[in-house]
């Protein structure tokens, strides 16, 4: 394989040692090498793959779950563009995890015209983490963006799939998603919703913004608190320093650090430096923001 990533032997040398049931092994060992490589060397585990991709098909159709997942790992990482449409069609696989294979895959610049596929199935994918799932939406470069906004705008979808498009939009550091997330706000009460809303809003907001975070600094959802304190942290200015103050108090304890974080933001070391001379919780956080 070396010889041959190095131009020193022909790709037949290497086929010539491949049996009918070393297949499966042998993509599996040339997926790990197109991992890891890029430009020309991968181009020559794209090349030396080639032959056996054909095969796939029929196992994503017959195949097992550890096959088909096997598959479509295959031809994401060494077949595409050419098999795009065959990656397409295990988005409806019944097993979430090659489901999901297909999805990561598909993700990604040059394939935008498959992100609607993925995108109208995402709430089957819920069960993974919402970084992972803004991860893997955030792959698929800033040609994403406008998709991924009419999801967070869209109240048709669930709550979650909104949220996971405000962190993949937030990732992708897009700004007009921020006027999307400030109109949610004025409706919208589901926790994972609001929550990816302040956080867009937090990143990628400026001081027109605080009005509209505001009032969810006093939300009876300790998570809600703690991004909206933040965000004001981040947008707000010396106006904002007396309503951060008292935020310290609050009892819970992110929030109270998210409040003396915002505290130092605004230019209020000194503050924190004063809290640290006492005793109790506030001097404890006060101590923990300035060490950071």
């Amino acid at each position: 394989m070396l010889e041959v990533l190095a131009g020193s032997a022909p790709p037949q040398a290497l086929w010539d040692m491949i049996g009918e049931r070393d297949k499966p092994d042998f993509l599996a060992f040339l997926l790990g090498y197109a991992r890891r490589l890029r430009g020309e060397e991968r181009d020559t585990v794209r090349a030396l793959a080639a032959p056996y991709l054909p095969d796939l098909e029929a196992q994503l159709k017959s195949g097992s779950a550890e096959e088909r997942g096997l598959a479509v790992q295959s031809l994401a990482g060494m077949g595409l563009p050419e098999y795009a449409s065959t990656v397409a069609r295990a988005l409806d696989d019944e097993s979430p995890v090659v489901a999901m294979m297909a999805a990561r895959g598909l993700f990604r610049p040059g394939l935008e015209r498959y992100f609607g596929n993925v995108l109208r199935r995402l709430p089957r994918f819920t069960l993974w983490s919402r970084s992972y799932l803004a991860s893997m939406l955030a792959g698929g470069g800033p040609a994403t963006a406008p998709h991924l906004r009419d999801q967070l705008a869209d109240p048709k979808e669930p709550p979650v799939v909104r949220a996971v498009a405000a962190d993949a939009l937030r990732a992708l550091n897009d700004l007009p998603s921020v006027e999307v997330a400030a109109r949610i706000l004025e409706t919208e009460e589901d926790r994972e919703l609001v929550t990816g809303c302040l956080r867009l809003i937090h990143q990628l907001g400026h001081r027109e913004y605080v009005d509209v975070v505001m009032p969810f600094v006093t939300d009876s959802d300790p998570v809600i608190r703690a991004a909206a304190v933040a965000a004001v942290g981040a947008l707000g200015s010396k106006e904002d320093v007396p309503i951060l103050q008292c935020l310290l108090d609050d009892d819970a304890y992110w929030v109270s650090l998210q409040a003396a974080r915002g505290l130092m933001a605004l230019g209020e070391a000194r503050l924190l430096e004063q809290l640290v001379e006492g005793h109790g919780p506030w001097a404890l956080i006060a101590r923990q923001v300035l060490t950071e």
